[in-house]
């Protein structure tokens, strides 16, 4: 098996019969192609070349026409010296980044959709939702991603928006103190404007540091962000867990969860199992984490924190908790830290808006940098990095996609990606797919470098079709043009 560096300490040629027998060859390729904006990921990375058409051969043509003066990939020359040091050294091709539009994107990810390969088979079949963890590059970082979310700007090597920033169209926007509890921001209902109808409620929530010194602020843009909907499904699963990790802190506020147990469960394992769909069910999981705090009363504990006054999170998950009663237990000292007790029966649906959840994964994300009015009540941090672990193993892997279709996955570093995807009925034929995410990352095409971390949710109602496959795509589809709209600084 030859490597890149191979064929160039070498000066290799290997025609396209040859490097079709090489699949170690052909991973590493289709890897760096996939970092570059020319090859899908995850999955899609198996050593394959493939037919003439197949994405991986058409990926390496397309790439060395980009760049100009390589050869084009042929029958007789597929790989060489030139190309392999185009694909090692080459961090990013910025004209995939510039030239990316809604359209392009949107035919880019159908065209990936239609022959992907299904990896998680707890989800319905689509692409992007099944995608998982296992092969995203983000995996390896998940560890560290509680120390990434340390991170502020020091002025000199790495930067913010601060207070106000000019947008490349000239717009200057200004970012707000994050709102205390119970308090609602102001929301700008126009700046989502660029998304496309079959996104029928939409939030986004912008951070910025003015300095080292100060905490975080935020600049919000929403599309119908306030107006409670009952069709969130699994995406709000993540609420239960936070409230949990809350009440237990008020009882015991020495105890880590990662220390804590529910019958023979790990607290940890429970929430990634939640998240991934590749273990217990997550819907009996999401059912237990709820069990523990009367359902008006968990849905008041919301509207505490988000000062929404017309949602109702009474709702079930369509199961039966996986453990019930539950008590939840810290090992180190043997006492009951938190008990389940009879919740009632369902008595609604859990009814929110995309700003509830925006709000909330938000306040995980960047609970080291917001003011003490601003934080979830008694959590500490020593827990809710936990759960920034666990939920940073989430089946669908729309971030990934975008970073990337846009092909700027070399260029960011110390990236955080924590998230909670929805699909509801899998035999339905109505309803949405939904997603929210908190992402942090470091853009290094500039010098300083600059912070960029947001939050978001979005419900996606349609096309009506019982496949998913459409919803599934328009979901990446909007992320990706948020993702590039953040990166070009038309979005702030």
């Amino acid at each position: 098996m030859a490597t890149l560096q191979d064929i160039i300490n070498d000066n290799k040629t290997l025609n396209r019969s040859k490097l079709k027998t090489d699949k170690g060859l052909v991973i590493e390729i289709q890897t760096k192609l996939a970092n570059l904006g020319f090859y899908p990921g995850g999955g899609w990375i198996d050593g394959d070349l493939g037919e003439s058409s197949s994405f991986s051969w058409t990926g390496l043509i397309d790439f060395c026409k980009k760049i100009g003066s390589l050869p084009i990939p042929s029958d007789t020359l597929a790989i060489n010296q030139e190309i392999a040091q185009k694909l090692l050294t080459i961090k990013q091709v910025e004209s995939v980044l510039q030239t990316a539009t809604q359209n392009s994107i949107l035919t880019r990810l159908q065209q990936i959709q239609t022959r992907s390969p299904i990896i998680n088979k707890n989800t319905p079949p689509s692409a992007f939702v099944s995608r998982s963890i296992e092969q995203s590059p983000f995996k390896p970082f998940i560890v560290n991603y509680p120390n990434f979310l340390t991170q502020k700007p020091d002025g000199t090597s790495l930067i913010s928006y601060g207070d106000s920033f000019t947008l490349t169209n000239g717009k200057t926007v200004n970012f707000d103190d994050y709102p205390s509890l119970g308090k609602q921001p102001n929301i700008d209902n126009t700046g989502l404007s660029f998304l496309p109808s079959n996104i029928s409620h939409a939030c986004v929530c912008i951070g910025s540091f003015s300095d080292s010194n100060s905490p975080i602020k935020a600049r919000w843009l929403g599309k119908d962000a306030l107006t409670p909907v009952a069709l969130w499904w699994s995406t709000t699963k993540f609420i239960g867990v936070l409230n949990t990790v809350c009440q237990i802190h008020q009882n015991s506020i020495n105890t880590d969860i990662d220390d804590c147990v529910i019958a023979s469960h790990r607290f940890n394992d429970l929430v990634r199992d939640m998240v991934s769909y590749q273990g217990l069910s997550s819907n009996r999981i999401g059912a237990l984490f709820k069990s523990f705090s009367k359902r008006e009363v968990l849905s008041k504990w919301i509207e505490t924190q988000t000062g929404s006054s017309n949602l109702n999170f009474t709702g079930s998950y369509g199961e039966d908790p996986l453990i019930s009663p539950a008590r939840i237990k810290d090992t180190t000292t043997g006492n009951i830290v938190l008990s389940s007790g009879s919740v009632g029966a369902a008595t609604s649906t859990n009814s929110l808006s995309a700003y509830d959840l925006a709000r909330l994964i938000s306040m995980l994300g960047w609970h080291l940098h917001l003011p003490n009015n601003a934080k979830l009540p008694s959590a500490q941090w020593k827990s809710l990095e936990s759960i920034v672990r666990a939920m940073g193993h989430d089946t669908a892997r729309y971030v990934d996609v975008a970073f990337e279709t846009l092909g700027v996955m070399n260029i960011i570093s110390e990236p955080v990606i924590i998230s909670k995807v929805g699909w509801g009925n899998v035999s339905a034929t109505s309803g949405s797919m939904t997603y929210t995410v908190f992402v942090k990352f470091v853009d290094r095409r500039f010098t300083p470098a600059k912070l960029r971390t947001f939050a978001l949710a979005l419900r996606c109602p349609s096309p009506v079709s019982a496949d998913f496959d459409g919803r599934d795509t328009n979901l990446a589809a909007a992320v990706t043009e948020i993702v590039r709209r953040i990166l070009t600084e038309e979005l702030a």
